[in-house]
């Protein structure tokens, strides 16, 4: 059975005689190959004058003309043809290409005047091997007998370009491992700095040992050691008892804060390679990734804070990697839902990321295509509302989001979400004030703190041209907000702003390079093409105006000259940038020496030794959070091979928990042992008043059994244990 050749670009065409075909078993031939479009062909084929193949059954199963392409036919590809028997005697030929051909990003699969078949084709993508061709894929019959007119006469509408939005654009044609070798050096030099002195400096603070005493809540099957008051989510010191779990305990490497340090260390190396990778896919320069990775890693400030135990450093790197996940999705909706995973995961790690939520939307909107936009955004955001409001469910599931007595059935007093929401929105600057933070980040790293400031303003400005640009520059005015905003500051609060810093910085510094570097290239450029001599009269006179000869390559003698142009701008521009981080890292070196040398964490270790030997295990304890762990746990620090100190209180909780100060010392000081105090403990217990009026009373009724000093930059760290001399009963 035959069908008369018909021409698919114009149905009302007569019909026309089929040209004779060849037929190649299992032989490859080039149809169209050349630049006029003629037929290569290819020896031992049989000419076939009916291009029809048929299974004897009155079937067609397919029609090829190959010889001589009629003018409405472009084969796209080079074809491979194979023919075969089927199992009622008949012959089946398949057609399949054997190289695909890639136009603008695309493989084009089949192509017709009006019509073409293609698929994307992402930089970097490897084909999946169960989706190669096997050369034995059936053809899938048609479903109507007109669908190849309607095909022919229908407009064809190409499908929006999925292009990298940050394309990495190198200089220098540098080699993976050459690259590879030194971002692991500048890694490696981040982590020696991180890591030397590092359980010795600074000083153990208060916050650290709260969040260590609640990792040992969680393992014991608490939230925290004492009632939660939903003053952070719990999932950043889950983390921490992850890690405690994985090293075997808490005392792997010491006591239990140094094994927290140590999973500190591994956030900040994390973070310092993420901060490297963002860099080099968003701006495509693999020196100002370095620049950025050593603004963020050596900065005097990063040292001090990235090193202590505190839920801004768990939360900046979930950040971090959400961000990166970000810019590197190319508008893949797997990547955007595992960067809206991280992003939840940074909120309840601690709930100021919740300040990112804007900016993180408007980088999701720039970095999907405008068809892929919506559905995106609304991904994203679903996905980040249902981990956030996780916290929240916890509080409702447990009957703790309202204070008691707001609803009518709520009759028994307990902690609330609101209240502690409420009562940490009114904290003023009396706990802790912005001034003295401001000392405090001035006084470790001013150029750090310039940069935070002139860097996000220039990115500002050049976000109406660039809004990459912009983007850098909203997370971090997004972070200033919450710092001058007039509520309670903390020096170590500058911890989700360092990484934000080190991008605009490096970006303000790229742009400003790649400026100087336009200036140098339009002068070297007309050197080039106008060369002038002096004619030592102080004039400038053009000796040659040649015209563009072609070489034997075919371009013009001058191209040389300009790829000596482009090259003499870029390697200017890689000078700079290499000088200025030689220059930071001089000034951070000279700053991070004097931590180095000092030791205050000695005086703390000092204490806990002094009470596993002189005091005993039934005694009632009125200590800091950094104390908790290593008497509550055996092994500790503070216990050693004996038992632990089941008394030993925070002081806080001893002053404001009820079940403390009525039920276990039926508020009478007098039940008080020992106190061991630190100068913010101290300042506390003296201008507080209140409630915390009990410790000040045993203490006013107390002696000084020992004391242990040590100088922590400009702070004095001096520890002091009291035992409070009872009153014997009336």
């Amino acid at each position: 059975m035959t069908t008369p050749y018909k021409s698919s670009q114009n149905p009302q065409e007569p019909e026309r005689t089929p040209p004779p075909i060849k037929i190649t078993r299992s032989v490859k031939r080039k149809v169209g190959g050349d630049k006029s479009g003629s037929y290569i062909p290819v020896q031992q084929a049989s000419t076939v004058e009916d291009p029809v193949w048929g299974t004897g059954n009155g079937f067609i199963q397919h029609v090829l003309p190959t010889y001589t392409c009629p003018p409405d036919t472009h084969p796209a590809t080079e074809l491979y043809t194979h023919v075969r028997r089927t199992p009622s005697g008949g012959q089946v030929m398949r057609i399949y290409p054997a190289r695909q051909e890639i136009k603008n990003g695309h493989l084009i699969l089949y192509q017709r005047p009006n019509f073409h078949v293609r698929t994307t084709n992402r930089h970097g993508r490897r084909q999946n091997p169960l989706r190669r061709r096997t050369g034995h894929t059936t053809l899938i019959p048609k479903v109507e007998a007109s669908q190849e007119k309607r095909i022919a006469i229908r407009e064809t509408r190409l499908m929006p370009q999925v292009e990298a939005r940050n394309p990495l654009k190198p200089a220098f044609p540098v080699p993976v491992w050459l690259e590879a070798i030194v971002a692991t050096l500048v890694l490696v030099a981040g982590l020696v700095v991180h890591a030397f002195n590092l359980f010795y400096f600074p000083h153990y603070e208060l916050d650290e040992g709260t969040y260590m005493s609640s990792a040992w809540a969680i393992v014991h099957g608490m939230i925290t050691p004492y009632p939660y008051g939903y003053g952070h989510p719990p999932l950043g010191w889950i983390q921490i008892a992850a890690w405690i779990q994985l090293t075997g305990g808490f005392f792997t490497f010491g006591n239990a804060l140094n094994s927290g340090r140590v999973l500190m260390l591994l956030y900040a190396l994390g973070s310092s390679l993420l901060v490297y990778l963002f860099i080099r896919r968003l701006e495509g320069s693999r020196s100002t990734a370095l620049l950025a990775m050593v603004i963020f890693s050596l900065s005097p400030l990063s040292i001090v804070y990235q090193r202590q135990v505190l839920l801004d450093n768990i939360g900046t790197f979930w950040l971090l990697l959400a961000l990166y996940l970000l810019i590197t999705s190319e508008s893949r909706l797997l990547y955007i839902v595992l960067a809206a995973i991280c992003f939840g995961i940074s909120i309840l790690s601690k709930e100021i990321f919740v300040l990112f939520i804007p900016a993180m939307i408007y980088a999701v909107w720039l970095h999907t295509t405008r068809f892929q936009r919506k559905f995106s955004l609304v991904a994203f955001i679903y996905t980040v509302i249902s981990i956030g409001s996780s916290f929240v469910l916890m509080a409702v599931l447990k009957g703790e989001l309202f204070p008691a007595g707001l609803l009518p059935w709520d009759h028994h007093p307990h902690l609330s979400m609101l209240d502690t929401f409420f009562q940490q929105a009114e904290r003023g600057q009396n706990e802790g004030s912005f001034s003295v933070s401001w000392a405090a980040w001035t006084g470790g790293d001013l150029l750090l703190i310039v940069f935070s400031i002139g860097a996000p303003i220039f990115n500002l400005v050049m976000g109406w041209w660039n809004r990459r640009r912009l983007l850098l520059s909203l997370l971090a005015i997004s972070y200033w907000a919450l710092l001058v905003r007039g509520g309670v500051i903390f020096p170590f609060y500058i911890i989700p702003l360092l990484p934000l810093v080190a991008f605009n910085a490096a970006s303000a510094i790229h742009t400003a390079c790649q400026l100087i570097g336009k200036v140098t290239r339009f002068f070297l450029a007309h050197c080039v093409e106008n060369p002038v001599w002096g004619t030592g009269n102080g004039f400038i006179q053009h000796v040659e105006a040649r015209r563009p000869h072609r070489s034997s390559s075919g371009n013009p003698d001058w191209w040389a000259g300009k790829v000596g142009v482009d090259w003499g701008r870029d390697l200017l521009r890689v000078l700079v940038l290499f000088a200025i981080i030689i220059a930071i890292i001089s000034y951070d070196m000279k700053q991070v020496y004097n931590y180095t040398v000092q030791r205050p964490t000695l005086a703390q270790t000092d204490a806990l030794l002094w009470i596993r030997n002189h005091v005993s295990q039934s005694s009632l304890l009125v200590i800091n959070s950094y104390f908790y762990t290593d008497l509550h746990e055996e092994g500790g620090e503070g216990v050693g091979n004996g038992a632990i100190y089941p008394y030993a209180h925070i002081y806080w909780n001893v002053a404001y928990d009820p079940e403390l100060h009525n039920g276990l010392l039926k508020n009478d000081w007098n039940r008080i042992d020992y106190i061991v105090t630190d100068p913010g403990m101290l300042n506390d217990i003296r201008s507080r008043g209140g409630a915390m009026s009990i410790i000040d009373q045993a203490l006013n009724n107390s002696v000084l059994r020992v004391e242990f000093q040590a100088q922590d930059r400009d702070q004095h760290v001096d520890i002091r244990i009291y035992q409070v001399i009872h009153k014997p009963p009336s």
